[in-house]
């Protein structure tokens, strides 16, 4: 039976996320208009949404984000 490779994460999943979107952020700031810098945006897009329900599945009782 194959093995499972675990690792442990030694930052929270919001601050990679964080770092996720700012890094794609700065890369799509670095290109011309077209698909590769539209796929960066969407990707920090994500990254952001990912941290609102992150923060929201934390908070006990909240109301769903918009």
């Amino acid at each position: 039976m194959k093995r499972r490779n675990r690792f442990k994460q030694t930052t929270t999943l919001a601050y990679r996320l964080i770092q996720l979107e700012e890094a794609a952020r700065a890369r799509a700031s670095h290109l011309p208009p077209g698909t590769e810098r539209e796929r960066l945006l969407k990707k920090a897009r994500e990254a952001e949404r990912a941290v609102q329900i992150d923060q929201w599945l934390a908070t006990p009782g909240a109301e769903p984000p918009p």
